[in-house]
């Protein structure tokens, strides 16, 4: 079942952090799809993965994924520091 997952990376600023992110990504088999939009400062990815996860590899590729507040719910406790 494949869900879809979306992160507000806001230290993601240049097409650079994108390209990393996008690696990361990839790099991993359990991700299908990855969409990210610079100028919202936003990462969605789908695949076989959690949303901690997924977190895990962009926190991984040196950036600080917030969960979106595009989809509310107790995951979004996951992620306050």
């Amino acid at each position: 079942d494949m869900e879809k997952h979306v992160f507000k990376v806001s230290d993601m600023n240049c097409n650079g952090c994108v390209a990393t992110i996008q690696k990361g990504l990839e790099a991993d088999a359990r991700v299908e799809s990855i969409d990210i939009q610079l100028s919202k400062k936003q990462v969605s990815v789908s695949g076989d993965l959690t949303t901690e996860e997924s977190a895990e590899i962009i926190r991984n590729s040196g950036f600080n994924p917030e969960q979106s507040t595009e989809k509310k719910g107790f995951l979004g406790s996951l992620f306050s520091s």
